[in-house]
């Protein structure tokens, strides 16, 4: 008989699933990449149910494993579509390329052809009594459902490198688009696969050790435990989450596809490298320094830097200058990209009121443009070296020596 405690948490979970999955479908017409969300999370609640199908729906279960077994080689897709989606600067829609990263599914739904011809002594003697049956497709059954379970480890893994570097090129992108990337960096994204692949690391690695230190540190309890944990979080992030670089007139390396609105004679054409990202830009040399210095003067005379919403999409309004164009001087021109640039004038105006030492370094920040006593740490000390303290300190110390 089941674990009671594990039934109790997977109850749970398809619980929470199936509150979640019915309000991200709902969302679909405003953002059509919480579909992919919806469909992993309704994957993992299938799974979810094994051991409840097992235990209070015995007769159905052999139809239950029949099914759901293509339904492990939906997750990795479906979360890369979904990772995808959230981080592209265009509405996400399924596309023809899409339908590759699905091509296991196809021989999933044969092996669940061949679950479904056992018969059902021959299905419980393998499925749920774990013992030898004697049946010819028994053989090739298992054989298949362990050559698609490599494949589907080497999925994961694939997956988890495609995420990773996505992720590493939108947060790159960001800070071409925005002075403020607090709550767009997608930390909690990190924080999911770092925890799942911990948990998938320590499951392997009781399980090729004793069965004794299997049973005590990596449980049935404890696997539904953290599959809850996981679940439950992706759910609460996902549904709050939403594109951060749509609408704001960019286009990056991420995209299979990029648009430059303001050259009308250019293909679309996916860049490999900084450099190829605007080789085919109409922006001379000489625009491009009358652009820095349009931008500079902007930032000096009216102070646009203490805006902590300021974006590139601003900037370009309020200068009437192409994103693209005031994205590409940064870059070549001033070697900087948005984000350093802002938070560079922020720096120096918080400059005098550190030295001043008359308000705390977080009224400060906040003043200055910042969002967070952490970025401004961060951004102060990668431009002076030193933290707001020791720049205090150094300053204070130069006047006493300049008195002496």
């Amino acid at each position: 008989m089941s674990d009671p405690i594990v039934q109790v948490l997977s109850i749970v979970m398809v619980g929470q699933i199936s509150l979640s999955v019915p309000l991200l479908i709902s969302r679909f017409s405003a953002n059509a990449t919480f579909i992919p969300l919806a469909v992993f999370l309704l994957a993992c609640g299938l799974l979810a149910m094994n051991s409840i199908v097992a235990t209070l729906f015995e007769n159905a279960y052999l139809i239950y494993t029949a099914l759901v077994f293509p339904t492990l080689f939906v997750l990795c897709p479906s979360l890369w579509f979904y990772i995808e989606g959230i981080t592209s600067n265009t509405p996400w829609k399924f596309t023809k390329k899409h339908a590759l990263h699905g091509v296991l599914v196809i021989p999933a739904l044969v092996v669940s052809v061949m679950i479904f011809m056992l018969p059902s002594d021959v299905h419980r003697a393998i499925f749920i009594d774990d013992i030898t049956a004697n049946h010819p497709l028994v053989g090739t059954l298992l054989s298949t459902i362990l050559i698609m379970m490599v494949l589907w480890l080497l999925q994961c893994v694939y997956t988890l490198y495609c995420i990773t570097r996505r992720l590493n090129d939108y947060r790159k992108e960001l800070k071409n688009v925005f002075s403020n990337n607090e709550n767009k960096e997608l930390k909690w994204v990190n924080w999911l696969l770092f925890s799942a692949l911990c948990a998938w690391l320590f499951y392997l690695i009781t399980l090729f050790a004793s069965s004794l230190f299997n049973n005590v540190l990596f449980t049935a309890r404890v696997e539904a435990f953290l599959s809850l944990i996981l679940l439950w979080s992706l759910a609460y992030f996902g549904l709050q989450q939403q594109p951060a670089l749509i609408g704001q007139g960019a286009y990056w390396l991420g995209d299979s596809k990029t648009e430059i609105k303001d050259q009308p004679n250019q293909k679309q054409h996916q860049e490999d490298s900084h450099q190829q990202k605007y080789q085919r830009s109409a922006l001379s040399q000489a625009q491009s320094v009358r652009i820095a210095e349009k931008i500079n003067t902007a930032m000096e005379n009216e102070q646009l830097y203490l805006d902590s919403s300021l974006s590139l999409q601003k900037l370009a309004k309020h200068t009437a200058i192409s994103p693209n164009y005031i994205s590409q001087t940064l870059n070549e021109t001033l070697g900087l990209n948005f984000f350093d640039y802002v938070n560079q004038w922020r720096i120096e105006a918080a400059k005098p009121h550190i030295i001043a030492n008359q308000s705390s370094v977080l009224d400060i920040a906040l003043a200055a443009g910042f969002n967070a006593r952490s970025s401004f740490y961060k951004a102060f000390k990668q431009q002076t070296g030193v933290t707001p303290s020791e720049f205090r300190k150094q300053h204070t110390k130069d006047c006493v020596d300049k008195s002496l």
